[in-house]
């Protein structure tokens, strides 16, 4: 993700296993989550066409919820 600012491609494919860093983590601060998130906005914002993301289940939800309406 680092390398993909300044440029484009036909697609990508953002992959977050158990053996490598997470996209995001339960024990972060509200700081570096959202460096995180934009981090993650620059690489998906890269591709022309495709994102394919490959997570865990168990994985943390990429946006942050909604306000609750009612």
């Amino acid at each position: 993700m680092h390398r993909s600012e300044g440029k484009e491609f036909d697609g990508g494919v953002i992959v977050e296993g158990i053996y490598s860093s997470k996209l995001l983590n339960a024990q972060w601060d509200a700081k570096r989550t959202d460096e995180a998130r934009r981090l993650l906005r620059v690489a998906i914002t890269r591709a022309r066409h495709t994102v394919v993301f490959v997570r865990p289940s168990d994985a943390l939800p990429l946006t942050p919820p909604l306000p609750a309406t009612g």
